[in-house]
């Protein structure tokens, strides 16, 4: 199939233990003539080969192509391997991100494939990545803004590495997956990237098997065969111990693990190793490289790296041999980046860069080597060349990129960091700071007691869209606390939107907004209350309010929508006795979970009350977050379990809201035990006890 007069191969994907049939080789439509074959072979599902051949005839038919893959010697050595049954409906909830730049055709390819996967526990999050146009996020809002809804962020700084951190930063799941814009992939892909996450921890990435979609050019054959994505049909396990190849290059190659369009990682390992280098990958002045120094930073943090053949995406390789050039370089410049940044960061690597040196010489040039025998006999020598002055270049481009990243625009609230201006009404310095919204029953009738915390569908309207137009970017609140817990830079124009008590309308009359604009929320629930009615606004008038049952709490946990915890019956928790409010706070985390089949990381303290104790006991239930009541911006300073929200009510309008978002006059999270709060805890305490009694 290395013929100088190239002519088209065709992609197959057949499973022997299934009916063949004949197969055209002439497209009616263009008149394309295919003069050979790409077969992905299957047994029961599982790919176990790929096996080539040319072929000149009009129609290959079923007997022949039975033949051909039979006659293949790596068909017959396949073994069967033993897998049990990919999950469908009873795995974890995963996230599944995409960073796009300036392709909306084939990002919808990509999403189409995506929304017809067999595993059902996920959500998808597209990262705009400098776009040049709306053309994304006009596709996203008119085509996937359904059931299956995906969820749209915008990064406006270009660099793959960057995106991919705006992508993590926007969501609360236990594991990430990423691809790209220019795959197709296997429906059941998420079920088996799912499925190789061990309960222990140990695994903290994923990668899988990548295929060529089309083979209609000589370019996209000499991407293939310069090496492709494809790392074999076995599974394997790497890590630092005893799962270590053989050889000195071990861990430096880290594209023997896998390739950035086809990875997972538990999002707390990815977040343990700082998230992905934003002066590596395509856009950056390093051009390549952010895939592999992830899967090196894993090994070296001590987690495992498994390869899962079952977990497929076809790849659609660039089509014009000019392309291939710009490409061979780029790829030789992303290797030495990665590299470079190794030393960088760890001078002691140097020296065993050194040692494995010549190996790495034999292998990129060594006529014998397996990545040399497979260019086919036209492959450019020039291409060879660039790649290796790519390396090379490397080098200065990963410094220039990491000097460039280091000047980026920080982030609004990161730059607050800097000042010493004392806020209005004596608060302390600015620190890097966040607006947390918060809102309740979105809907259009209400007692007029409960009209303040009503509001309707159209005023919750044009608040997203004093988001959407400010460049303000919604992340869950789990989310959120993950990037103050670990003291990373908090992305420009991070915002959270939570709604309290779990209220029906909010599934009426906040997500189809929601929808509309691709925003992440955190709803907080009354656990007790799930599919009844709001009991505890009975002295407002609203106490038969409908509230969210278990069914449909799961489809919005499905769907982009953190769920957190709000009690078992919304009481003021701080005047409780101690053994009550534990119940209430541990009993509400421990009914969620079994409803929603999902762990419950963040709570919110009803009427926005807590104290110390409550504090401990929210802490000591498990949680890694909580939102309390404060007409305030939260901080990274702040406590995780005091995180400050500000209340939106029908009265306000999107010129407060505006200036809420972007000017100094709101509180930078105040103390969470004032000698005002511990005053007023004390009368609301009697008042209790003075109704009880009564």
């Amino acid at each position: 199939m290395s013929d100088p007069a190239f002519r088209p191969i065709k992609i197959l994907d057949v499973d022997v233990c299934k009916p063949m049939a004949d197969l055209a080789m002439i497209e009616p439509s263009s008149g394309k003539r295919y003069g050979g074959v790409f077969c992905l072979v299957r047994r029961q599902g599982r790919p176990i080969a790929t096996t080539e051949f040319q072929f000149d005839g009009d129609v290959l038919t079923n007997a022949e192509l039975r033949a051909r893959i039979g006659s293949d010697t790596a068909v017959q050595q396949a073994e069967l391997q033993p897998d049990a049954p990919l999950p469908k409906t009873d795995g974890p909830f995963v996230s599944v991100v995409i960073a796009t730049h300036d392709r909306a055709d084939s990002l919808a390819r990509c999403l189409d494939s995506l929304i017809a996967q067999t595993y059902q526990s996920f959500e998808i999050v597209v990262v705009d990545n400098a776009p040049s146009s709306y053309q994304t996020a006009d596709l996203i809002a008119a085509r996937y803004a359904g059931p299956k809804a995906v969820r749209y962020v915008r990064e406006n700084i270009p660099g793959l590495g960057r995106a991919h951190n705006a992508g993590l930063a926007n969501l609360s799941s236990e594991f990430a997956l990423f691809t790209d814009d220019d795959v197709v992939v296997d429906p059941n892909w998420v079920a088996a990237m799912a499925a190789n996450f061990d309960q222990a921890g140990r695994v903290g990435c994923v990668t899988g098997l990548i295929l060529p979609a089309e083979l209609d050019t000589r370019a996209q054959f000499w991407t293939e065969r310069h090496g492709g994505f494809g790392k074999g049909f076995a599974r394997k396990v790497f890590d630092l111990a005893g799962n270590r190849p053989s050889g000195t290059l071990f861990p430096f190659t880290a594209g023997q693990f896998g390739s950035g369009a086809n990875m997972a990682f538990r999002t707390e390992a990815l977040r343990q190793i700082g998230g992905f280098d934003s002066a590596l990958g395509a856009g950056t002045l390093a051009r390549g490289g952010d895939d592999l120094a992830s899967f090196y930073a894993v090994l070296q943090a001590g987690f495992q790296i498994v390869y899962e053949p079952r977990a497929l995406v076809w790849h659609h390789h660039r089509r014009g041999e000019e392309g291939m050039r710009r490409q061979a370089f780029g790829y030789g410049m992303g290797l030495g980046a990665y590299l470079t940044k190794v030393v960088v960061e760890d001078p002691s690597a140097a020296l065993r860069l050194a040692r494995a040196l010549p190996a790495g010489i034999a292998h990129m040039a060594g006529p014998s080597s397996p990545k040399n025998q497979r260019l086919p006999g036209d492959y450019p020598g020039s291409l060879v060349w660039r790649e290796r002055l790519g390396i090379a270049a490397g080098v200065p481009g990963y410094v220039r990129s990491r000097m460039a990243a280091a000047r980026s625009p920080m982030p609004a609230s990161a730059q607050a960091l800097d000042s010493q201006e004392t806020l209005k009404g004596g608060a302390s310095p600015m620190r890097p700071s966040v607006p947390i919204l918060l809102y309740h029953s979105i809907d259009t009738e209400c007692a007029p007691a409960y009209r303040r915390w009503m509001m309707l569908p159209q005023e919750l309207d044009r608040h997203m869209r004093v988001l959407a137009e400010g460049g303000f970017r919604p992340v869950t609140i789990s989310a959120l606390a993950t990037i103050f817990r670990e003291r990373r830079p908090v992305p420009p124009g991070t915002v959270a939107i939570t709604f309290d008590d779990g209220l029906h309308d909010f599934l009426t009359g906040a997500m189809p907004v929601l929808e509309r604009y691709g925003f992440a929320a955190t709803l907080y629930v009354v656990s007790g209350l799930v599919g009844k009615t709001s009991q505890w606004l009975a002295a407002s008038g609203e106490g038969k309010r409908k509230m969210l049952n278990w069914e449909e709490l799961r489809t919005l946990s499905c769907e982009g929508i953190e769920i957190g915890a709000h009690t078992v019956s919304h009481p003021q928790l701080d005047i409780l006795p101690a053994d009550q409010a534990a119940r209430e706070i541990h009993g509400s985390k421990v009914t969620l979970e079994h409803g929603l089949k999902r762990p419950v990381q963040s709570f919110a303290y009803p009427h926005g009350y807590s104290s110390r104790t409550t504090r401990a006991l929210v802490r000591g239930a498990g949680f890694q977050s909580a939102c309390r009541v404060r007409h305030a911006l939260t901080t990274t300073t702040e406590d995780p379990f005091t995180l400050s929200r500000i209340v939106l009510t029908s009265e306000i309008g999107p010129a407060e809201l505006r200036q809420f978002l972007t000017q100094p006059v709101l509180p930078v999270a105040p103390p969470a035990d004032r000698l005002v709060a511990s005053g007023w805890r004390m009368v609301r305490r009697f008042q209790h006890y003075a109704h009880v009694g009564g």
